[in-house]
């Protein structure tokens, strides 16, 4: 652990940097007047003046000084605890420390322990914030962690709105620093005399950021533009525009594709998401591929460039039940209408494939509307008195009411059962015949039967039984019709 008393710098808009901050606060309301707010401070030059600027800003927040123990420096964690905790007595500011274990997180979630670190601090701050009644929580991060940022989501693969880096303002995380330069915080230190520790991990090159800043940005400003920091920078800005715009369109399409009503459980790891393909086959790819993010994001996994394509290829060549496997035990399913999210295994099962519906036989006494949970489907019984209010319609099937009797039973089909399809020259056996149909291998056996007595009368959905026909001397006339169930 070193200790740094920074060398009087004289520069001519030292002063403005407060001004430039409250300014950034007041522009973009990252919080108001009497807030209180979470700081998270580690000790280091960015976040010990994101505390101190904070503190001098004339608008009684209520400011808590949190410092997160990653486990990861024994020695020099005592140090910075020491002397974060000195500067909140000084300012009369609540300090709290929090300890979290980034080795085992980074161990048992296979992530580097940057991520780790990142995620699990994260956690932290936001379980502190909701327990203290706090509308924020500030962090540190600057211009030159945006840059930085920049390089290494570009590195490792991301999308526009990735590359468009850090905002000021999200959810309750806010970053008053963003605009300024950590020279510009230097200074400021170095002018406020404020003593401020070196995290020796910084300086380590086995994480991807120190080589960035040590060895990647140096070389780019010496061999290639000197101001590219500032250029990466005015980039990240475009883009930022392009995305607000993009994001924008990509809600609203969002909202024709999956229907608020067809995202169930929210939330929880049960989310089911219903996208209609209908809407969303209409849409530029660039949307369409948004549209899919925030699908993955409701089902809680990370969108990442092959699952999309391979959701978006499935959404344009998949048949009724086909079926694709996503992360997290994810299953997508395409049926007549819609293609169906969800995670139909068991809790913590994510291979193969979800397990067969099966059909529990089950009466129906009488006309109305019966939900078949196993299928997600609904049986749809009426009468018509008229013969000539029948309009050929393909999801429904017309039959003789009074060749039939009441109660109707509906099952799935028996092994080696047959029956005679409407205008059929003789009788074939169900399991072939929805062989024939395109039926699904994995839904033939579970596929609902409709029997009258001992006769089969009808496959809903599909067709009726020869025996049951409409004739010119028919009187009454049964209508059946199976549809998806709505969630």
């Amino acid at each position: 652990m070193v200790f740094l008393r920074k060398k009087h710098i004289q520069q001519k808009d030292l002063f403005s940097l407060p001004k430039r901050i409250e300014q950034v606060i007041r522009d973009h309301s990252l919080f108001h007047r009497d807030d209180k707010v979470i700081v998270g401070v580690s000790g280091g030059a960015d976040s010990v003046s994101l505390l101190h600027l904070l503190y001098r800003l004339e608008w009684n927040l209520q400011l808590i000084a949190v410092y997160i123990d990653h486990g990861l420096r024994p020695e020099e964690i005592k140090v910075e605890k020491r002397t974060i905790r000195g500067y909140c007595r000084d300012l009369h500011i609540p300090f709290i420390s929090q300890s979290v274990n980034v080795r085992k997180y980074a161990a048992d979630t296979k992530s580097s322990i940057e991520e780790a670190a990142r995620i699990l601090r994260h956690e932290a701050l936001e379980l502190i914030r909701t327990d203290q009644q706090a509308s924020s929580i500030a962090l540190a991060h600057t211009a030159d962690d945006q840059v930085e940022e920049f390089f290494i989501r570009l590195m490792r693969g991301t999308s526009l709105k990735g590359l468009s880096g850090m905002q000021l303002k999200r959810d309750r995380i806010i970053r008053p620093l963003l605009q300024e330069s950590k020279t510009a915080l230097t200074n400021y230190l170095s002018k406020k005399e404020l003593l401020v520790c070196q995290d020796s991990s910084n300086f380590n090159r086995k994480f991807l950021r120190n080589r960035v800043r040590f060895d990647l940005l140096p070389k780019l400003e010496k061999e290639f533009n000197p101001s590219i920091r500032q250029t990466i920078l005015q980039n990240m800005d475009i883009l930022a525009h392009d995305e607000d715009f993009l994001d924008e369109v990509s809600r609203n399409a969002f909202e024709k594709c999956v229907p608020s009503d067809q995202v169930t459980d929210r939330d929880t790891p049960s989310v089911r998401v219903v996208l209609l393909p209908a809407p969303f086959t209409d849409f530029h790819h660039a949307i369409q591929c948004r549209v899919i993010e925030k699908c993955f994001w409701l089902m809680r996994i990370k969108p990442g460039y092959l699952q999309i394509r391979s959701f978006l290829q499935f959404t344009q060549t998949a048949e009724n039940n086909d079926e694709i496997h996503l992360a997290d035990g994810v299953r997508v399913i395409k049926s007549r209408n819609q293609i169906v999210l969800s995670r139909p295994l068991q809790k913590g099962q994510l291979r193969g494939s979800a397990p067969v519906s099966t059909l529990s036989p089950r009466q129906i006494p009488e006309i109305g509307s019966y939900t078949i949970k196993e299928l997600g489907m609904i049986l749809n019984l009426s009468s018509s008195p008229n013969i000539a209010d029948i309009v050929p319609d393909r999801k429904k099937l017309f039959l003789d009411i009074e060749k039939i009797t009441f109660p109707l039973v509906l099952r799935p089909p028996n092994p080696g059962e047959r029956f005679r399809p409407y205008n059929g020259p003789g009788k074939k056996k169900i399991l072939r015949y929805l062989s024939e149909k395109k039926i699904d291998i994995k839904r033939r056996a579970g596929y609902p039967v409709l029997v009258s007595g001992t006769r089969v009368i009808a496959l809903p959905g599909l067709q009726i039984s020869h025996g049951v026909r409409v004739t010119k001397a028919t009187k009454n006339i049964l209508v059946i019709e199976l549809v998806e169930a709505v969630c």
